[in-house]
């Protein structure tokens, strides 16, 4: 059976970081003559932080998506609205049992030093990820028993069972293509010189990267749908939120992602700015990290859940544009969603009762838990929400102290170290289900608490193989209700953000529903 299949998706360190550096590279962006006698058309992005690597397929980085997204393709990306669009990949097709999924490749597809890309390279990049299982989609392609290439335009994944979320999960995090001439050369990919010296097929070419500064990538003239329409894109590297809404204000920076709640009207308010609501399921949640015997007793884990105010952090904090959720898949997506058996709503007294109940008594200072963390990345209003959880906490007798990082040190210390207590984080969760088994299922690389439940695992195998939408609501829900009982996470409020933009670009990734990838500057260009 031919299934084209356009699915909704499951949507976080490499030591010394040093500058790469290129004759073509340019750090500000002020306008100068191209080759062509024309004005230089650049656009300024904000980043918040230095990328760990520029291979985008060892971890989740957050910071380097929106540049690897621009120097790389992907079999199929993610488009504006999170759903799959094509990449190399043109068509897919879907056997009748689910077993085999066959890829067709764009023939005019190249590398930036001018080699073709090949099904070699698709099947060498999957291998190479699969076999090591520190990266982070290998747990993923474990269901893929083997990847043949009948020519050199064909790529055929063959399936231990079928998966009706698999396809989507190739346009997620860490997928991305590399090129096997430059890689398969006996080093570990974290060692290879393409690691910080990227080639790729993608339509723009590093430049330059200024640690801390600025992250600089030029049009590829080339590239196979066209070259880009601008010349070239400045990733300016600024941490502090307000610091970034002062730097969109004044010109200084021409897109800004996530505008902090607080800073929206002002933004609506400047003609000079568009500001486009961008919702989607990343749900700001708590991990508690199950290994960690402070947090073992499914009692803790509750009492701290009902001591929670997710109305008070969704409106100090933001404003009420990030709604309180309770549900553990988010709600956003509603088919899929179990809005019945969720997380506990805010109560400080039922809180005490859980705890009292289950032979906690308080000691001389009122507190029944102490010593408690929270592990928190900077930005995002999340050290703040952390903060307003632990004076409720401490209302209710638990005894919980935030500490904060800067994202890549959280990243090292949670994701790598798992050495936490609890853990506040977002993460896409969708738009399909299938991510609570990416986010949460027993051994996966994201699984950061290192839950397991066999029953949740089987549930979620059992949805994921059906193409019965009503039937995979049903299994997701009965899994939802598990997590639910056991408190592994706690969700807190749902994202949404505005996006703002300078006025005069047309074409920005916001805008590329059906049409490009999501952080994709391909088609960016300034207004006529």
């Amino acid at each position: 059976m031919k299934r084209k299949l356009f699915l909704t998706i499951a949507i976080l360190v490499i030591a010394a970081i040093v500058a790469v550096g290129c004759s073509s590279g340019a750090s500000n962006g002020s306008q100068s003559e191209t080759n062509g006698g024309g004005a230089e058309k650049v656009l300024i992005v904000r980043a918040s932080g230095d990328p760990m690597s520029f291979n985008p397929d060892t971890l989740p980085d957050d910071n380097a998506y929106p540049i690897v997204q621009n120097i790389f393709n992907r079999l199929v990306k993610l488009d504006a609205s999170k759903q799959i669009v094509p990449d190399l990949a043109t068509d897919w097709d879907v056997s009748e049992d689910g077993l085999a999924i066959t890829f067709k490749l764009r023939e005019d597809a190249h590398w930036h030093d001018g080699e073709p890309v090949t099904s070699e390279d698709v099947k060498y990049t999957f291998d190479q990820i699969k076999a090591n299982e520190a990266y982070y989609m290998s747990s993923r392609l474990q269901i893929v028993e083997s990847i043949e290439t009948p020519d050199e335009y064909t790529v055929v994944f063959n399936m231990t069972a079928p998966d009706v979320s698999f396809i989507a999960d190739l346009g997620w995090y860490a997928t991305f293509i590399l090129p096997e001439h430059v890689f398969n050369n006996g080093q570990a990919w974290e060692d290879n010189p393409a690691a910080m010296d990227p080639i790729g097929s993608g339509p723009f070419k590093l430049s330059e990267f200024k640690q801390g500064e600025s992250v600089t990538i030029v049009a590829n003239p080339d590239y196979h749908e066209g070259a880009p329409k601008l010349d070239k894109v400045i990733f300016s590297i600024i941490p502090d939120d307000a610091t970034a809404v002062q730097a969109l204000t004044n010109g200084d920076i021409d897109v800004l992602e996530n505008v902090p709640a607080a800073n929206a009207d002002e933004l609506l308010a400047n003609k000079n700015i568009r500001m486009k609501l961008n919702e989607y399921p990343s749900p700001m949640r708590i991990i508690l990290n199950l290994n960690n015997e402070a947090v073992q007793d499914v009692n803790v884990r509750k009492a701290i859940a009902t001591a929670i105010n997710k109305e008070e952090i969704s409106e100090k904090i933001y404003n009420g544009v990030q709604k309180p959720e309770y549900s553990m898949y988010p709600s956003l997506i509603e088919w899929a969603s179990n809005t019945e058996e969720t997380s506990p709503h805010f109560n400080i007294e039922e809180a005490e009762k859980i705890l009292e109940a289950a032979g906690y008594e308080k000691d001389a200072d009122g507190y029944y838990v102490r010593g408690l963390t929270i592990d928190v990345f900077e930005g995002s209003g999340y050290p703040d929400a952390a903060k307003l959880m632990a004076a409720s906490l401490a209302e209710a007798g638990i005894e919980l102290t935030v500490q904060v990082h800067e994202f890549n040190a959280w990243f090292a210390k949670v994701g790598e170290q798992r050495d936490f207590i609890l853990e506040l984080q977002g993460g896409f969760m969708g738009p399909d289900p299938a991510a609570l088994q990416k986010r949460f299922g027993t051994g996966v690389g994201s699984n950061y608490g290192e839950y397991s439940n066999a029953e949740f695992d089987s549930l979620l195998a059992e949805a994921a193989a059906t193409g019965d939408q009503e039937k995979r609501a049903e299994l997701y829900k009965k899994a939802q209700a598990i997590v639910a009982e056991e408190l592994p996470y706690i969700p807190i409020v749902a994202f949404a953000s505005y996006d703002a933009n300078n006025a005069k670009y047309i074409n920005l990734p916001i805008d590329g529903t059906g049409k490009w990838g999501w952080a994709e500057y391909t088609f960016t260009d300034i207004a006529e």
